[in-house]
């Protein structure tokens, strides 16, 4: 969890309505496309998110938020209240 950006990634599932696609992470974040790439595996492993590959063409690959993960959702809620309230 200590390693750069895997907060920011996090962050992003908290405040998204459906699975997100690389592609999403990689338009709305600025991290480096191989720094993304290991994030996502690393929160996979962590059993944080799950990975479902598409047999299809282009390939298509979504992640999901899991139960664990969404536990740690209203502390990313608080933050963005208390960064509002102070104008941060």
């Amino acid at each position: 969890m200590g390693k750069a950006h895997t907060l920011a990634v996090l962050s992003a599932f908290a405040f998204a309505e459906e699975p997100l696609r690389f592609s999403d992470l990689e338009t709305n974040l600025d991290v480096a496309p191989n720094t993304l790439s290991t994030r996502l595996k690393e929160l996979n492993e962590a059993g944080l998110l799950d990975r479902e590959a598409y047999n299809e063409v282009p390939p298509r690959v979504e992640y999901t938020p899991t139960e664990k993960a969404e536990s740690l959702f209203p502390v990313f809620a608080h933050l963005h209240h208390w960064a509002i309230e102070y104008e941060l």
